[in-house]
């Protein structure tokens, strides 16, 4: 069960420029999504091991590092998989930025779907990276948009799994999934847990999971697909 936060913007800013004062509020989900954090913009990675509220580099890198479009990511690890830096998102080849939220099991699920070539690159033990080397695959076959759904449907159709909803970036192109298995839910993640919320103000785009006072926010419901051209803002959501 993790949390995500990503945005692209039409200026150079950082993610307390964007997000402004409740960005803390995020940041204080790292109470419960303990296990690290990830952050990731202009094909730079950082990553740590300490709850995100615990950590002075995610602190002054919120705030210092200007760009154009991030990823961030708060992990709490699905039982069974280990805590480690390899196994933090976002996870990234070439251009293509790739973070997940919920748990496919079995956890080799996607592997099925990874063309050999991308095989080497999986450094972690996560369902998550394969997860994302399997996009990978099917957007070498389909494009971006095609080979994102192509992958969720095709995971969504033999495993079992809490939630499918990813977020992927490329120079031109930011993606939101929202896919999770209703019949699969706990008391603890509630009705809207792996729903995500997006809103558009100006120059800036944002999307997020729920849960740190975005409720008011558009909502991206279950079965859904987000797509926003990053050098106009425009975007659409598709069915999956």
């Amino acid at each position: 069960m993790c949390r995500l936060l990503a945005f692209t913007s039409l200026e150079r800013k950082s993610f307390y420029d964007v997000v402004g004062a409740d960005f803390d509020k995020f940041v204080a989900l790292s109470v419960e999504h303990k296990d690290g954090w990830g952050m990731a913009h202009d094909g730079t990675i950082l990553k740590d091991l300490k709850p995100a509220a615990e950590s002075p580099e995610l602190n002054q890198s919120a705030s210092s590092v200007l760009t154009d479009g991030a990823l961030l990511h708060l992990r709490l690890a699905s039982k069974g998989i280990t805590i480690n830096i390899d196994n933090n998102h976002p996870f990234t080849h070439g251009t293509t930025t790739f973070m997940h939220n919920g748990t496919i099991r079995p956890g080799n699920t996607a592997e099925q779907f990874i063309d050999d070539k991308y095989k080497g690159f999986i450094q972690g033990t996560t369902d998550s990276e394969r997860f994302f080397y399997a996009v990978l695959s099917a957007v070498d076959k389909h494009g971006l948009v095609e080979g994102v759904r192509t992958t969720v449907n095709s995971i969504r159709a033999i495993a079992d799994y809490s939630a499918l909803n990813i977020m992927v970036q490329t120079p031109d192109t930011l993606i939101a999934v929202c896919e999770f298995n209703e019949e699969n839910q706990t008391e603890w993640s509630g009705p809207d847990h792996y729903e995500l919320r997006f809103t558009k103000r100006g120059n800036d785009f944002v999307v997020a999971s729920t849960g740190w006072g975005n409720g008011d926010w558009n909502h991206l419901k279950n079965h859904q697909m987000l797509i926003v051209d990053r050098s106009t803002l425009e975007y659409l959501i598709q069915p999956l």
